[in-house]
C-alpha cells in the first residue's frame, strides 16, 4: 500500500536529487525535432563551442529554473533577458538549457505547451500567472475537515478545464467524516457541481481511495494540484512519492487553515508511474479567459444558453429563454446559475480591462513617436543651416 511505501523510504532533502530520465519526462520525438531547430538556429548566434541540454523544469524560483535533464539536474537562469521566448518559465516546461562560458547555464527556449494552468495575477493589471504547464489533469482538491466551498470548487474547475488539461476533484481527510451516509452525501453534493467529472473522497492516513488516486496518474502522465493549504496536497504528495519530498504543516484548529509549507511550484517523479507538480495553497484564483473552462463547469446552463432564442438573451426575461426554462423546470439549480453570472460578469470586466489597457498603450507608444520626432527637427534644421555656411 502507498502508506506503507511512504513510512518505509528514505526521505529525499533535495528535489536537485532526483534525476528522472527524460523518457519518463514526456520527452519524445516531437520535442527532439523542435529542439534540434531551436539548436541549428542557435549555432549561427553564438560561439562554434555551442553546448546544450534539454530538459523539463522542476521548478522556478527568483529568475532561475531547476531543470531535470536526465541526468544531473540543472541549475539554469530563466529571466526574460536571457530566453528567446516572451513566455516566463513555468514548472512543467519542456526546455533548451544553453551554457556558455560568458553567461553559464540559462534557459535558451521554451517549447510551445500543450496545456497550461492559468489564472489571473493577483493584482491591478490584468495579465496570467501560469501555474504549471504540460499537465494531462488537475486534481481539484478539497479538505472534508471544514464547510463544503462549492463555489470555489466550481471556480477551480472552470480554471482547471480552461486549462486543457481534465480536473477530477479530490476530497481529502474522508476519516473526519465518521458517518458514512454523511459521507456518501457530501460527496453526491459535491459531484452535483462538477457534472462529468470524477469526484473521489480520500483519507491519507486510513488509504481509503488511494487507489483511485494512484489510478489516475498513469505511467508518463502529469498531475497539477490545486487547492488551499492544509487541504493536504503535500501529503499526497510525500505518500505518491515515497519519500518525504514536500515539507508538510499542522493546519490551525480555529479556521481549518494550513501553513504555506510549500513555496515553490515543484514537479515530482511518481515511482512506476507519472509525475505531480504541487503547488503553494492559492486562497485567490482569479480566472484568465476561461470562457471556455466556464462552459464545461456550468454545462447545464452553456447548452441552455446556446438554445435560447436570441443570441444576445441576457437569461433574465426574454422570451424563448432556454435558461429560464432550465430554471422553471429545476434542471438548473438557482445558485449554480447565480454563480454562473457572477464569473460571466469577472470574465467580461477582464476583457474590457485588457481592452482599455490596450488602447492606453497605444496612446504611450504614439506620444513617445511625437516626442522622438520633435525632438529630430532641431537637430534636422541646424545640420540645414550648417551646410547653407
Amino acid at each position: 500500500m502507498a502508506g506503507e511505501r511512504s513510512r518505509k523510504a528514505q526521505a529525499i532533502d533535495d528535489l536537485a536529487q532526483l534525476t528522472p530520465d527524460l523518457a519518463s519526462l514526456g520527452w519524445d520525438d516531437e520535442l527532439d525535432r523542435w529542439a534540434a531547430e531551436v539548436e541549428s538556429a542557435s549555432d549561427g548566434d553564438g560561439p562554434a563551442a555551442f553546448e546544450s541540454l534539454r530538459g523539463r523544469v522542476a521548478r522556478v524560483s527568483r529568475g532561475f529554473s531547476l531543470v531535470f535533464t536526465g541526468g544531473d539536474a540543472v541549475l539554469a537562469a530563466s529571466d526574460s533577458t536571457r530566453t528567446r521566448t516572451d513566455l516566463v518559465p513555468a514548472t512543467g516546461d519542456y526546455v533548451i538549457v544553453q551554457d556558455s562560458e560568458a553567461d553559464g547555464p540559462h534557459v535558451l527556449d521554451i517549447a510551445p505547451r500543450s496545456t497550461a494552468l492559468t489564472r489571473r495575477a493577483p493584482g491591478r493589471v490584468p495579465e496570467p500567472q501560469v501555474l504549471a504547464a504540460n499537465v494531462d489533469s488537475v486534481f481539484v482538491m478539497h479538505g472534508l475537515d471544514r464547510p463544503t466551498n462549492l463555489r470555489r470548487i466550481e471556480r477551480q474547475l472552470a480554471v482547471g478545464w480552461a486549462s486543457g488539461a481534465t480536473p477530477v476533484v479530490v476530497l481529502t481527510k474522508s476519516d473526519q467524516i465518521a458517518d458514512p451516509e454523511e459521507l456518501q452525501r457530501t460527496v453526491d453534493e459535491v459531484a452535483a457541481v462538477a457534472p462529468g467529472v470524477a469526484t473521489l473522497a480520500v483519507s491519507m492516513v486510513t488509504g481509503d481511495g488511494m487507489d483511485d488516486v494512484e489510478a489516475r496518474i498513469p505511467p508518463g502522465s502529469t498531475v497539477a494540484l490545486m487547492g488551499l493549504s492544509g487541504v493536504g496536497k503535500s501529503t499526497l504528495v510525500n505518500l505518491l512519492s515515497g519519500g518525504q519530498v514536500q515539507r508538510t504543516g499542522e493546519v490551525r484548529a480555529a479556521d481549518r487553515r494550513g501553513r504555506h509549507t510549500t513555496v515553490t511550484r515543484d514537479l515530482i517523479p511518481i515511482p512506476g508511474r507519472g509525475h505531480i507538480i504541487d503547488t503553494p495553497g492559492i486562497r485567490e484564483i482569479g480566472l484568465w479567459q476561461a470562457y471556455d473552462g466556464l462552459a464545461l463547469a456550468f454545462p447545464e446552463i452553456a447548452e441552455a444558453a446556446a438554445q435560447c432564442r436570441f443570441a444576445d438573451c441576457a437569461h433574465e426575461a426574454e422570451p424563448g429563454c432556454e435558461v429560464q426554462d432550465g430554471l422553471a423546470s429545476g434542471a438548473i439549480a438557482e445558485r449554480r446559475l447565480d454563480h454562473w453570472r457572477e464569473l460571466t460578469a469577472e470574465l467580461e470586466l477582464q476583457e474590457s480591462q485588457l481592452e482599455e489597457f490596450a488602447r492606453r498603450a497605444e496612446s504611450r507608444d504614439r506620444a513617445d513617436a511625437n516626442r522622438r520626432r520633435d525632438s529630430e527637427r532641431p537637430n534636422r534644421r541646424a545640420r540645414r543651416k550648417g551646410r547653407r555656411r
